[in-house]
């Protein structure tokens, strides 16, 4: 058996060698156009921002507080400004709920700022939200013009939930929930704004505040003042105490539920 070998021809080994520098000589072309373009994207005095907007509807913030917090952030060029670390920065502000920040070609940013809107406090110095989420601001307790509401942990929503169907049965008798609380035995409370306070109770607090709705117009009848107190935690009837005679009770009696 014979062994033969193939010789390979020089011009062969040429045209691979000429392959070969031609790549590198056009990755050293690509390299440097990449570092040229990336250069001239990073140039400030190419791209620079010169335009920087706010837009909110504006009450708790400003539009000039937001404006100053992101202006050193907004030195570098169009394509190297750092829109998360602004964005981030708004967010971090009292009473900002959600920011957006976009940038517009060729040298604008346009920032959007939603603000927390409260509709009632919560224990422990917090708000609630109209989706009944809590936030925490500077100075919340000194808020006025607000309900508090008061739960064991974990009943925040259920709370919330109920002050919402509590004050719509109460517009009809012209009464708001000043305070509305669950203790820890799971026994409902309330204060409105007349400063009438009332017990429901742990059974159906709707129905024991149907039945007070119902009966108000009755209650209220030659009276100047509302009740005191109102007491719903009996099974046939409810107590009311009067301003004027603290000691007299009137209503219906029978078991307490």
């Amino acid at each position: 058996m014979r062994n033969t070998l193939s010789q390979v021809p020089r011009h062969g080994i040429a045209g691979f060698s000429s392959g070969v520098a031609m790549v590198l000589l056009l990755f050293m072309f690509a390299v440097a156009g990449v570092g040229w373009v990336y250069s001239g994207m990073v140039a400030q005095d190419r791209w620079p921002i010169r335009w920087l907007a706010v837009d909110g509807t504006f009450e708790r913030v400003s539009a000039e507080q937001v404006r100053a917090s992101l202006l050193p952030l907004a030195g570098g060029s169009f394509f190297t400004v750092d829109t998360p670390r602004m964005k981030e920065t708004v967010a971090a502000m009292p009473w900002v709920a959600s920011v957006a920040v976009q940038k517009s070609w060729p040298d604008s940013i346009l920032v959007t700022v939603n603000e927390h809107t409260p509709v009632a406090h919560w224990i422990d110095g917090l708000l609630l939200d109209g989706s009944g989420q809590p936030f925490l601001v500077p100075g919340a307790d000194e808020i006025q013009g607000l309900p508090w509401l008061a739960s064991p942990q974990g009943q925040m929503e259920l709370v919330f939930e109920n002050w919402k169907k509590f004050d719509d049965k109460l517009a009809v008798i012209g009464q708001q929930v000043e305070r509305l609380t669950l203790d820890a035995r799971g026994s409902w409370s309330a204060r409105f704004n007349g400063g009438t306070e009332v017990r429901f109770g742990k059974g159906d607090i709707f129905k024991n505040l149907d039945t007070l709705v119902s009966a108000w117009a009755g209650l209220m009848h030659g009276q100047a003042l509302p009740p005191v107190s109102v007491d719903l935690r009996y099974t046939n009837g409810f107590a009311v105490l009067w301003p004027e005679n603290m000691d007299a009770v009137a209503g219906n009696y029978g078991k307490k539920g």
